[in-house]
């Protein structure tokens, strides 16, 4: 577990630092509003994406790692064969979709149609990101995760590069050509990995993919719309907010989004690499299944929560290093964030649990429809009484409801319970957060930043403690220093 964690951990903090990069490059050379146009059009092309994709960059890993257990060549070569006519077909139908509605696109998300030259433009990365996820696919299914790193990793510094010099001289005019070129580069490193797997030729009909591919495409239809609802509901708020209260309100919220998810999401993304073909291997012995879920449950509250107490404490500081002293008025948003974000944490484990055991239907109507549902309603009321702060608080409810949601779903369905050992530590960590909220929104002097820091030292103290109990953190963080050359 904690071996493909430390892999990917490291990927993601190289891909979030290169994000970080690019939005502080975009706050100072762009600003508030550029930084909302940017996310305007990637949360358009990310929502069609995710139609056109029909689940296959999730479904796809399924079906190569199984055609892979077989070790025979000619059964893999034949599944990437009908993946690949798959990923194309839906990489097609993206970017003719993006070109046919680009008028309306625009007029949805700017209220007015200046920016359909822009969605033509961008209409290529549609295919180009779907083939790239297919090559990600492919290397994940054959069990090549090296091979996904470098991909990442090269295609994040890749797109960092060619994107800020035409920040620096284009503008606002800029961001086209730079989403183009980053989803360009990302393709060419992942095909000339995806090269390296060894295929032999196979033949395979029309017909044959259309008919094998079925049930690829119907187990990643379920992920898809659970997806496409969640992208959906994001451009609906984006476009919601740039309505009522502007461009600008935008940039700000999907600024201090992009802050807490990527401060965070390594922890998440790290730990899932592993947990869930885990969790997926027991789910049929729900006493193994809520062991797991609880060890798991308790790694991601004792890595993220000292990260969640130290971004409350240092969020103007965070601010002004990560973007600009224009963006400062987000500071309480963040805030509330980082306490909701410790109610995801504590989520995490769980909300895997329905999907592993292949109960498609649950995971659909709480993850696709009730969250979803509530994510949108609670935006909408909470920016309507109070703007952005109100979406601070929306995203802290939301969690906090999906958070008693999954619980209670899954201790009638599958015996699922907290152990108390988990229970404390989260009633621990919820209580630091919480402190250390108050303390910095209500004391404005040096003190804060004081008591604040000590709260940080204190939640230090209790994870490393914590994380000791279960396993010898000392030898492991030796054996990624100290490996043999």
């Amino acid at each position: 577990m904690f071996k493909a964690a430390g892999l990917f951990g490291g990927v993601q903090v190289i891909q979030i630092l290169t994000v970080l990069v690019r939005s502080k490059f975009i706050a100072i050379l762009l600003g508030p509003a550029g930084m909302g146009v940017s996310s305007l059009f990637l949360s358009t092309t990310a929502m069609i994406g995710n139609i056109a994709g029909l689940g296959l960059n999730f479904s796809a890993v399924r079906d190569i790692s199984q055609a892979a257990e077989t070790n025979d060549i000619s059964k893999v070569s034949r599944i990437l064969k009908i993946i690949s006519r798959w990923i194309w077909v839906s990489g097609l139908i993206g970017m003719i979709s993006t070109l046919a509605f680009a008028p309306y696109l625009s007029q949805f998300a700017f209220g007015n149609k200046d920016y359909t030259w822009a969605f033509v433009w961008l209409s290529v990365t549609l295919l180009l990101n779907a083939l790239s996820s297919g090559n990600i696919a492919l290397m994940q299914g054959m069990h090549k995760l090296k091979s996904v790193a470098k991909s990442s990793v090269i295609g994040s510094v890749v797109g960092l590069t060619t994107s800020v010099p035409l920040y620096y001289f284009y503008g606002i005019k800029g961001i086209v050509p730079a989403l183009i070129l980053a989803s360009l580069s990302a393709f060419i490193i992942s095909f000339f990995l995806a090269r390296k797997i060894e295929k032999v030729p196979v033949k395979v009909s029309y017909s044959e993919t259309y008919r094998e591919g079925q049930e690829m495409v119907k187990l990643g239809v379920i992920m898809m719309i659970s997806v496409f609802i969640g992208t959906f509901v994001t451009y609906i708020v984006n476009a919601f907010i740039s309505h009522k209260g502007g461009i600008e309100d935008v940039g700000l919220y999907q600024a201090g989004i992009s802050i807490t998810n990527q401060y965070v999401g390594l922890v998440f993304g790290a730990m899932s690499v592993d947990y869930f073909p885990r969790l997926s291997a027991i789910s049929v012995d729900n006493k193994k299944v809520r062991e797991l879920a609880n060890q798991q449950g308790e790694i991601v509250l004792l890595i993220a929560a000292p990260l969640l107490v130290a971004l409350i404490v240092t969020a103007p500081l965070v601010i002004r290093i990560l973007l600009s002293p224009e963006f400062y008025s987000i500071t309480k948003f963040i805030r509330f964030i980082a306490v909701g974000m410790l109610f995801k944490a504590a989520s995490f484990a769980v909300g895997y649990i329905s999907f592993a055991k292949g109960d498609k239907k649950v995971f659909f109507i709480v993850e696709g429809v009730i969250g979803n549902f509530m994510t949108l309603l609670l935006n909408v009321v909470a920016y309507s009484f109070w703007g952005l702060n109100g979406l601070g608080i929306s995203f802290l409810l939301s969690y906090v409801l999906y958070f008693i949601l999954i619980l209670g779903v899954t201790k009638r369905l599958y015996s699922f319970t907290l152990e108390m050992r988990f229970i404390k530590l989260f009633q621990i960590f919820l209580l630091l957060c919480l402190i250390s909220f108050v303390v910095m929104v209500s004391i404005d002097t040096t003190w804060s930043y004081v008591l604040g820091g000590l709260i940080f030292l204190i939640s230090v103290i209790i994870s490393y403690r914590e994380m000791e109990k279960r396993i010898d953190l000392k030898s492991f963080i030796n054996s990624r220093f100290n490996r043999p050359r």
